[in-house]
């Protein structure tokens, strides 16, 4: 009877895995990203360091940051958690994080230094560090090092312009692409102070390029909703975000035609 549950186990993970992510996709994300589908590259927020690491450019502050999605697609062996913190040091950002995806049978767990800095009043970028680790049961495991880069370029001030070099290093395990190589393009774009558009093109090497577009709306100062969507996997994001003194609470849901719901939760404390 056990292995019969592993056995149907493991195919519903692999029937998931060809329409939604392969290895290292970086499913997992803070709560807010999440909510608006992945997009906001050129967004300055800690939230988006694993999408831009430029992102963290302008933070003054200690923030850190945890996320957890209990049951992606249903599928509770689908389950990611992670947690970032950052601190500026004398103009410079510097953050440690983790993500883990899986569970006992496959797990993919990523530690991440990342630093930041703004070079001019409208220009920064950053650079991250990852230590990606593999593990298939009865199969081993493996470690390997991912370089990204990214820069945000305010062009007026309420616009900004990004580009994101996820695996530039180009790493692997040893097939050509079981480390997704992808460049990322976007912009932000703040309307009336309250409402902030982002729009993200995004190119895995192995796949035809797609977009993602999100939107993030404050009509209160302790209130933010989040809403978005994706080209490719076509499906349709939201999220709303709760601030209490210092800390925030956000939640975020997804769904999929053919799939179903996928849920996040996430807390952040800034000071």
């Amino acid at each position: 009877m056990v292995q019969y549950k592993v056995f149907i186990v493991l195919i519903q993970v692999f029937l998931v895995a060809q329409i939604s992510t392969g290895s290292f996709e970086r499913t997992a994300q803070p709560t807010g990203l999440f909510g608006r589908a992945m997009s906001g590259s050129a967004l300055f927020s800690t939230d988006n360091v694993w999408l831009n690491p430029a992102s963290s450019a302008q933070n003054s502050s200690l923030i850190t940051s945890l996320f957890y999605s209990p049951s992606p697609f249903q599928l509770p062996q689908l389950s990611h958690f992670g947690l970032v913190t950052m601190q500026n040091f004398n103009g410079v950002n510097v953050g440690t994080g983790f993500t883990s995806f899986g569970f006992s049978l496959y797990r993919e767990t990523m530690f991440s230094f990342t630093s930041a800095t703004m070079f001019t009043e409208s220009f920064g970028a950053g650079l991250n560090i990852h230590a990606n680790h593999l593990s298939i049961q009865s199969y081993g495991s493996a470690t390997t090092a991912v370089v990204d880069l990214g820069a945000i370029f305010s062009a007026a001030e309420n616009l900004n312009i990004s580009i994101s070099l996820n695996n530039i290093s180009r790493s692997t395990f040893g097939a050509d692409d079981d480390i997704p190589q992808i460049f990322i393009s976007g912009f932000s774009y703040t309307v009336m102070e309250k409402t902030i558009v982002a729009v993200d093109i995004v190119h895995d090497v192995r796949y035809s390029t797609g977009y993602r577009a999100g939107i993030e709306f404050s009509p209160h100062e302790i209130i933010t909703l989040r809403a978005g969507t994706q080209s490719e996997q076509a499906r349709l994001f939201g999220g709303i975000g709760i601030k209490i003194f210092s800390f925030q609470i956000d939640y975020g849901i997804a769904t999929h035609s053919e799939l179903g719901l996928t849920h996040s939760i996430g807390i952040s404390f800034s000071n």
